[in-house]
């Protein structure tokens, strides 16, 4: 436990740090400057930003197109960010596919505590009252995987939810006769100011206070939450802006025994001060996207020339006079008062012949005077080549690929020309290497998902709880379903064995319907019952020539889905029967539809026995 006396002199080097850089300006706080709270905190914001370019699809990136290319006019700096798209985002999210592919629920599995009734509302609160999300498996798939790509330098902690005080020995504490209601909650990198590994963390909240500035008051005041392994403190400015005066209340005296915060973690590295400092693994990108970012709104901006042109035309010279009955001369008049520019042509000194519709009007020939004849093109464009647009396009495409094959993104069912050329699928894919690359970010979010499991069972029900357990996703399947699907085609035309591609087709029906629950459901019905399920065409012909196959079973091979409507369609509980007994009305069925012949007669008494049942 830290002892008051050293919370306030860790708040005091927080804001000596960074009072300079938090001040007052038009009627609000602001932050001029990133302050330099410890080694790593400066670095961990500006990789969180750099990031979020990519992650945050509205926002302008300020910073990125801060130092425009050497030729880039104003009016040009202005279009890009009027007209800014972000096209890098997509990467962004194929990441986050990639790396959460651990989270699909066939790859993991929960193992809840078992008997009491602590055991019984555990399972109950983690599963149900989980604010916003409802459970913690939600609230785990839903944004730890973006807040990890994000900000791998935040931090995972809980608050309480509806906390109620009473008062003891004339002071309010939290009632501790009801159960407590912690709820997952997260600091942004930013936010950690001050920090001590495993031992103490001091955040900056997004609330504010009201002090004075000047004669008014604003609520502008700075407010902190120290956490370590006993207490939660809550630290709120009060007085005036300047002097910087803080109240210290105890709002949670948790008695965990264990410092209740976590980074949510990337690729580690260990500073001087003994700190660790996380890199996402998005990070490594970053660079890479940035120039495709810059070069695809530079395409944009090329786009505007291309369809927009500058349009020249042959004008004639500016016969205008002013009051004073001065004729123009080269755009401009000369008197008593210096130069001024002629309101008519504007300076140019030529007026171009245009009618109100835009149409130009060519001067005939006449006598010696040629007119517009002499010319052989008396208007035209000015406009870049195309060239410059295909080269930047092309470009800004090869950077996005770049860093989507850093990323382990890759483009499924690709075709792959050898020198045969034979198509393959995958070939472009090192399955080994992605999955190095997915198993450890894979088990950190896991980890976050565990650390939360723990410390919400710890607070509601008291630190010596064991709540439940993850047994983690081991591998990984990264292929689609087409992918598999090709798999089984060159299975086929290799003449693999029987076993080699039913065990192919069983995992493309996994692929496919994992989460449906009633497809799935089906699917293993008709796995369980269909025993030439995957045989070809040809193969069940000769089976059949060989009566090794018997007609009921091709019925049931061609229309198993049929069949199992017909089935819930005369018991709608049919799908919540055990597997069992679902395959034995599955084939009765079969053969009940079967036409009768020799090869069904032997199966009659079968379809008898079950159906009648």
């Amino acid at each position: 436990m830290i002892q008051l006396d050293k919370i306030q002199a860790i708040v005091k080097d927080v804001i000596n740090t960074s009072k300079e850089f938090y001040i007052f300006e038009n009627g609000k706080a602001i932050w001029k400057e990133i302050p330099d709270y410890y080694d790593g905190y400066k670095k961990a914001v500006q990789q969180k930003n750099r990031i979020e370019t990519h992650s945050e699809v509205d926002n302008f990136p300020k910073t990125l197109f801060k130092h425009r290319a050497p030729n880039q006019s104003d009016a040009e700096n202005e279009y890009i960010e009027n007209n800014y798209k972000n096209t890098t985002h997509p990467a962004f999210v194929d990441y986050l596919s990639v790396v959460s592919r651990g989270l699909n629920d066939h790859n993991w599995e929960i193992l809840y505590p078992q008997g009491g009734n602590d055991a019984e509302d555990y399972k109950q609160y983690i599963t149900n009252e989980i604010d916003e999300f409802q459970s913690l498996e939600s609230y785990v798939k839903q944004i730890v995987p973006s807040l990890r790509a994000n900000d791998a330098n935040g931090v995972s902690t809980f608050r309480l939810k509806d906390v109620s005080f009473v008062e003891v020995d004339g002071q309010m504490v939290v009632d501790d006769t009801k159960k407590f209601e912690p709820q997952p909650m997260e600091y942004g990198c930013e936010q950690i100011v001050a920090w001590k590994w495993n031992t103490y963390g001091l955040f900056e909240s997004h609330e504010n206070t009201f002090v004075m500035y000047g004669t008014k008051e604003y609520e502008i005041g700075r407010v902190f939450y120290f956490y370590d392994d006993t207490n939660i403190w809550k630290v709120e400015q009060f007085g005036k802006f300047i002097d910087h005066t803080f109240n210290f209340t105890l709002v949670f005296a948790h008695d965990l025994g264990m410092f209740p915060c976590r980074k949510l973690r990337g690729v580690p590295k260990i500073k001087k001060g003994g700190n660790i400092y996380y890199t996402s693994r998005f990070y490594y990108a970053v660079d890479l996207l940035d120039w495709s970012l810059l070069y695809s709104n530079y395409l944009n901006a090329q786009m505007a020339n291309v369809c927009f042109p500058m349009r020249w035309a042959v004008g004639d010279d500016c016969d205008f006079t002013n009051q004073d009955g001065v004729e123009c001369h080269d755009g401009y008049f000369m008197g008593e008062n210096g130069k001024s520019a002629c309101p008519k042509c504007k300076g140019t000194g030529q007026m171009p012949r245009f009618s109100s519709m835009g149409t130009y009007l060519l001067k005939g020939a006449e006598g010696m005077d040629k007119g517009d004849t002499a010319f052989s093109i008396p208007m035209g464009f000015v406009e870049p080549s195309t060239e410059t647009l295909k080269f930047t396009k092309d470009t800004a495409k090869e950077y996005f690929e770049q860093a989507k094959s850093m990323l382990h993104i890759h483009t499924s069912n690709s075709n792959v020309k050898g020198s045969t050329d034979m198509t393959a699928t995958g070939m472009s894919i090192d399955m080994k290497a992605m999955y190095a690359f997915v198993l450890p970010d894979s088990d950190q979010t896991f980890d976050v998902f565990q650390f939360q499991l723990d410390v919400l069972g710890k607070v509601r029900y008291g630190k010596d709880f064991d709540g439940a357990k993850l047994v983690y996703p081991k591998s990984f399947d990264f292929r689609t379903d087409g992918d598999i699907l090709e798999d089984i085609k060159m299975a086929r035309e290799a003449n693999l064995p029987t076993h080699v591609i039913s065990s192919l087709v069983h995992q493309y029906l996994r692929n496919r319907f994992y989460s449906e629950q009633s497809t799935n459901t089906v699917s293993q019905i008709i796995e369980a019952a269909d025993r030439i399920l995957t045989l070809s065409n040809e193969e069940i012909i000769q089976r059949k020539t060989l009566n090794t196959v018997e007609s009921w079973e091709i019925v049931l091979h061609d229309s198993g889905l049929k069949l199992v409507n017909d089935l819930i369609g005369e018991n709608p509980n049919f799908l919540d029967l055990e597997i069992e007994e679902q395959v034995a009305l599955l084939k009765a069925k079969a053969i009940e539809t079967t036409p009768k012949d020799l090869s069904v007669a032997r199966a009659e008494g079968f379809a008898t026995r079950v159906l009648g049942q």
